[in-house]
């Protein structure tokens, strides 16, 4: 009973492991399956012509990304569902056993009130007794007999209950592993065509190459631009936010000393101008010379925010509802003009048509520029992090604005093409991050 009792308990923990496994792998597969969705609706807009393009080329090769990533995923369900399986046959082989075991106990149970007396032979037993004490005990014995068998009965039924219901749930799951099998294969015919499709489309734009890498150059040169803009935003946004520290700490340092803010100094003085007053005043109270202490670049509320950020990464929401990265960060080879290296300092999102965009976390916009070729860019500052949403239209926010996590900030931009992509890059002070290490999977 110990033995089954322990088989039973390490079942239930298994299956609880198994539970979990299958719902994340199960989520997993629906949002890979909503991203090829999102591939096929991006490759029907963007084929406004019969001939191939670089976008076209870069949704594809996501959605090939993509489909092998369910098909992957399908392949750990169908080996979770074996081990189900295999834990399932288990539990039912135990309960086949016991069920077994039972029948055995209730045979000799049969067995033994055959080879005794009949009823009236028991009563004439039970008189024969020599005490009433012995009386009772004898009736009682046949009693407990009666009511054991009785017993044995139940639990065989319940049991077999019980069986009939695990071999249903194992005849589920056979199904199940079935299904997703058959899917599975689905899927692996229709990444072939999406190879075919891929190749075809390469086969194309080769005959454009010099067309392309005249794109890519521009491309290139507007990408310089973004980062170079990008770069002298942050490092003003660091002036001032060491500015603001600064100011912070010489103004307690002044009220300690007993100086009246909008008597002795006020908003309008410079720090330099408060250093000066502060240093007068201890000489004046016959105090040490001041020492400039390390220069603090945040303040509490920004060092607060910075964390809180930072205990985010890989869990930061999309900047949009539905998206598909089909532009990868940093250096890679270019899918069809061989030797050209293209260099992002962000990676580029395409979605549905008219698309929001949102700030991946709470923020304050450091600034709203128009970017050639990118349309607008907003820049949101999370403390000494900076996220960078481009190519967006129809902006909702200015500079100074406090946005919240996931509010709308802008829209999208489709081109000429059909294609709709946001640009977005992460940074920490004057470091480029790699934003998809940041967003949730």
């Amino acid at each position: 009973m110990r033995r089954l009792l322990h088989i039973l308990i390490c079942l239930c923990l298994s299956f609880s492991a198994f539970s979990q496994s299958k719902k994340e792998l199960q989520r997993q597969r629906t949002l890979l399956q909503d991203q090829i969705d999102l591939a096929n609706t991006i490759l029907a807009n963007t084929k406004s012509s019969k001939e191939a393009s670089l976008s076209e080329l870069e949704t594809l090769n996501e959605k090939i990304s993509t489909r092998e990533k369910l098909i992957s995923t399908m392949g750990r369900q169908i080996r979770g569902i074996d081990k189900s399986i295999e834990v399932k046959e288990k539990e039912i082989e135990e309960l086949t056993a016991r069920v077994d075991s039972l029948k055995e106990d209730y045979g000799e149970l049969i067995r033994l009130a055959q080879q005794q007396q009949e009823p009236t032979d028991q009563i004439l037993f039970i008189l024969s007794s020599s005490s009433f004490s012995q009386a009772a005990k004898r009736l009682q014995y046949f009693r407990d007999m009666a009511g054991y068998r009785a017993q044995q009965v139940a639990r065989i039924s319940e049991v077999q209950e019980e069986l009939a219901k695990e071999k249903e749930v194992l005849i589920q799951q056979k199904a199940e592993k079935e299904a997703v099998k058959q899917a599975q294969q689905g899927e692996k015919l229709a990444l072939q065509a999406d190879a075919n499709e891929q190749e075809s489309a390469v086969e194309v734009l080769k005959t454009k190459e010099s067309e392309l890498t005249n794109d890519i150059k521009k491309k290139q040169r507007e990408v310089q631009q973004l980062e170079q803009q990008i770069k002298r935003i942050i490092a003003e946004e660091m002036r001032k936010a060491k500015e603001r520290a600064e100011r912070i700490k010489l103004e307690e340092e002044a009220k300690e000393l007993g100086l009246v803010s909008g008597k002795d100094f006020g908003s309008r003085m410079s720090n330099t101008a408060l250093k000066a007053l502060i240093d007068r005043t201890r000489e004046e109270k016959g105090m040490n010379e001041r020492e400039d202490g390390p220069s603090f670049a945040m303040t509490p509320e920004a060092i607060a925010l910075t964390n809180n950020f930072a205990a985010n990464k890989s869990a930061l929401p999309w900047p949009v509802e539905r998206g598909l990265i089909t532009g990868k960060f940093g250096k890679h080879e270019h899918p069809v003009v061989k030797g050209v290296i293209v260099d992002n300092p962000h990676i580029e999102i395409s979605t549905d048509d008219g698309a929001a965009v949102r700030a991946v976390f709470e923020g304050e916009v450091s600034s709203v520029v128009p970017i050639p070729g990118a349309n607008v860019m907003v820049l949101i500052r999370h403390g000494n992090y900076f996220t960078v949403y481009s190519n967006l239209i129809n902006v909702k926010v200015r500079a100074g604005d406090k946005v919240s996590l996931k509010q709308t900030i802008g829209q999208a931009f489709t081109d000429e093409s059909g294609k709709t992509m946001v640009q977005f890059g992460l940074w920490k002070d004057a470091d480029i991050q790699d934003p998809q290490l940041w967003l949730a999977k």
